[in-house]
């Protein structure tokens, strides 16, 4: 039973950040784990199981490995540390350490690297809230890139089941498909709408080819015939 708790609990932090895996899906499998690790101890006291040495768990397609984890079955926080990889589904990360506080908060720590289908984070922290609408946020920045482009801020955050994305203090975006840069103080990206657009403001600027604008505030329509145009 005490396995089984480590197992779903662990591996629940598979849902870390931007790019996530369906946190309910994890918590609720019936499917086969494993856990291999050369040290475990549950303190029945406090409810904290922990793996150390070569531990890496296994649920279904997921798994999640590192130097050392702990789960609190009474608090239900758990982390992992020491080279942490972990996989589901489509998504990939690595990380220096992972955190799950419940179901409503995880957050990855240190190198993050985070891949889900065709998107790329990197950065030094990103935390995610899978109730509000898998929304991520690193608050100390990072780079988010795609097939169409990358987006970079001192401050990112964004709503994944949206495509809704945000970028806070030097805002910095290219889309080498459309020849396309562009950046200000702040900008705004909706990528899952009809017409893909960018909103930047405060000392805002784009350059297409030999064409250059300046503004204070911009709208960029990205259309998919590589043209952009701004208003």
């Amino acid at each position: 039973m005490t396995t089984k708790k480590l197992y779903r609990g662990i591996l629940l932090l598979l849902a870390a950040g931007a790019l996530c895996t369906a946190v309910g899906s994890a918590a609720g499998s019936n499917e086969p784990t494993n856990l291999t690790a050369d040290s475990l101890t549950y303190d029945t006291r406090t409810g904290l199981v922990t793996a150390e040495n070569n531990v890496r768990m296994e649920q279904g397609t997921g798994y999640v490995e590192g130097r050392r984890a702990t789960y609190n079955t009474k608090t239900q926080e758990g982390t992992v540390e020491g080279g942490v990889r972990a996989s589901r589904d489509d998504m990939r990360l690595s990380c220096d350490r992972l955190f799950a506080e419940g179901q409503e908060h995880w957050q990855a720590i240190g190198s993050v690297r985070m891949v889900k289908a065709d998107r790329t984070f990197t950065g030094p922290q990103v935390d995610y809230y899978p109730a509000q609408n898998d929304h991520i946020l690193a608050a100390s920045g990072g780079t988010i890139t795609g097939t169409d482009g990358t987006l970079s801020a001192d401050r990112l955050e964004g709503w994944l089941k949206e495509g809704h994305y945000v970028g806070t203090g030097n805002a910095h975006i290219t889309s080498p498909p459309r020849d396309l840069e562009g950046g200000g103080d702040r900008m705004d990206y909706y990528s899952q709408v009809e017409r893909p657009y960018v909103v930047l403001e405060g000392n805002a600027w784009v350059f297409q080819g030999n064409n250059t604008a300046r503004s204070n505030r911009m709208t960029v329509y990205l259309a998919d015939d590589g043209t952009a145009v701004t208003e």
